[in-house]
């Protein structure tokens, strides 16, 4: 009897695994638009997640008010969010939830590319249609999934095409990391120093921090042995508030230029470190100016500064809804069919979805660098769609 149970539930999840449940083929309740959303709203990454959620707000406010006609019917959609606490794990199964209980049509998320990497295959899996609010790592599009798709740009597509204009900045011919252990920290590093190596700068060190750390003063002490000119940091806000805070108190600027990755370039960093201790640091920035009227919405509504999550959240909410009208269906694959042919400005950019280089479903438009002056982003460029 044991046996036949065990068999019983071995068919039971791969006929879950590869038939998707009815309500999940886009039967909703009356006018209602069923969405996931998976992030990190507590933990050392509850930043990304609360602001995306803020600027998902926003969209969901523009959006049903206006309603979205399917089959001149009006719907409104409908939010079903969890913290995934940017652990896999924790992401996979709140996406297992959402799909069998929640009946969505369709997934935002995750902000963690650990957890992006987890939730790309259920979304083939279920053939429900999922969009990152801002994964950098690229094995979450290249090879990628057909139901999974991207908007903002990988690592790989990000430091190169920044990289010259860092170089333009200010000369360098040392170089030094100080990053996050997981898959992000690890790739930023590998294609960091793959620009470094042609430029014939030279790595003096590489070192690394387990997320949510609050002491980096052994990591910058031999950071400061090794002279760099330039040192790449990489994590959250909080941890680049707390390592640049300690790195000015242990002497180490303003000799050695310190160079954040997208997360430093938002206001969460001089709020948390203080404006004299990021001044004259750099960092990637993912967003140039938004509308005035959308920051004032966002000062208005939250009393919170602009961060590139809330553009991303609101980006994304807004492509999803576009497609699902575009596809006049709940069904999630001709959701994803209609995805496919997104073509949007976006705040963030240009955003259509392209198969290229070995990418899948991928969007790219080229990052700015910021310089932190009295608290305020300088531009030391503008943005530049790529070109087909």
């Amino acid at each position: 009897m044991k046996i036949l149970r065990n068999c019983a539930v071995v068919l039971l999840l791969s006929f879950l695994c590869f038939h998707p449940p009815a309500a999940a083929q886009g039967k909703a309740g009356a006018g209602e638009i069923r969405i996931g959303y998976t992030a990190p709203f507590t933990g050392a990454a509850a930043e990304f997640g609360n602001n995306g959620w803020r600027g998902i707000l926003l969209a969901l406010e523009e959006i049903n008010a206006r309603g979205i006609r399917i089959g001149g019917r009006s719907y409104r959609i409908r939010i079903y969010k969890y913290d995934s606490r940017c652990t896999p794990d924790s992401g996979a199964a709140h996406f297992h939830q959402m799909v069998t209980e929640d009946h969505v049509v369709a997934v935002l998320g995750d902000h963690c590319s650990s957890v992006c990497n987890a939730i790309a295959p259920l979304c083939d899996r279920y053939r429900i249609p999922g969009i990152t609010i801002e994964c950098a790592v690229d094995s979450v599009t290249n090879p990628g999934h057909p139901f999974y798709f991207r908007m903002r740009p990988t690592v790989k597509m990000m430091i190169p095409s920044v990289m010259p204009k860092i170089f333009k900045a200010f000369d360098a011919r040392t170089a030094a990391f100080l990053v996050v252990d997981d898959g992000y920290g690890e790739l930023f590093v590998k294609t960091a120093r793959n620009e470094l190596d042609w430029r014939d700068v030279k790595t003096v060190a590489v070192e690394t921090f387990t997320r949510g750390s609050t002491n980096f003063r052994p990591q910058l002490k031999r950071i400061r042995k090794a002279e760099p000119d330039i040192v790449f940091y990489v994590g959250t806000a909080s941890e680049g508030a707390v390592l640049l805070t300690q790195a000015k108190l242990m002497g180490l600027m303003p000799r050695t230029i310190f160079i954040g990755s997208e997360e430093m370039g938002e206001m969460e960093l001089p709020m948390r470190a203080g404006p004299d201790v990021v001044d004259g640091t750099y960092a990637i920035s993912l967003w140039g100016q938004v509308p005035p009227a959308f920051g004032k919405r966002v000062r208005e509504r939250f009393n919170k500064p602009m961060h590139y999550a809330i553009i991303f959240g609101y980006d994304a909410m807004h492509v999803l809804a576009n497609a699902i009208e575009a596809a006049q269906s709940l069904d999630p694959v001709k959701i994803r069919d209609a995805l496919k042919k997104t073509d949007y400005r976006a705040l963030e950019g240009h955003i259509r979805f392209k198969d290229f280089n070995g990418y899948r479903n991928q969007s790219k438009f080229t990052p700015s660098l910021v310089r932190w002056e009295e608290g305020r982003r300088k531009f030391l460029d503008i943005f530049v769609e790529w070109e087909d």
